[in-house]
């Protein structure tokens, strides 16, 4: 191997190394996290964030239900999701059987759609049993951007959760 091609080398190596710490230096700089955040920060959202400035006694009622909800509706989340897997792995089959396949992704819906239902009712029977001001806190939150049904930058009507 001559001269030259260890220049070219080196050149190669140096411009690589300075083009990934460019990278990684810039993305530090963005702000990109490197690092998933941990998981408690993972999987708050929704009631978990919502009730996470409530009282140790109210957030401990809401946990204490988690377990029966997940029993009596897990199964039916599980279902919907293989019901929908199954319909999509099925797009390649000749003959193409859409009739069928549009069936079994109406019926994952109904059950998804029974599920989120379900949830909702939690929610509302949860929220009917604190007072006032904390079931605004609890609308507050799941309103937030990101949080609850309106997801990432949307609010309610005006842009802002309305004052009792």
């Amino acid at each position: 191997m001559g001269r030259r091609w260890l220049w070219i080398g080196l050149f190669v190596s140096l411009a690589l190394n300075v083009f990934i710490v460019g990278g990684l230096v810039g993305a530090g700089l963005a702000g990109v996290k490197l690092r998933p955040p941990p998981p408690e920060q993972r999987t708050r959202g929704g009631m978990g964030m919502a009730i996470h400035d409530l009282p140790p006694a109210q957030q401990a009622a809401w946990r204490s239900g988690n377990r029966a909800f997940m029993e009596a509706n897990g199964p039916r989340t599980r279902e919907a999701r293989q019901l929908s897997s199954e319909a999509i792995r099925r797009f390649g089959d000749e003959p193409f059987a859409r009739d069928a396949i549009l069936g079994d992704l109406k019926q994952a819906r109904t059950l998804e759609y029974e599920t989120r239902l379900a949830m909702d009712q939690r929610v509302v029977d949860f929220a009917a049993a604190l007072p006032p001001e904390q079931r605004v806190q609890v609308a507050r939150a799941l309103v937030r951007p990101g949080l609850g049904r309106r997801g990432p930058g949307r609010r309610g009507p005006g842009g802002h959760m309305p004052d009792r």
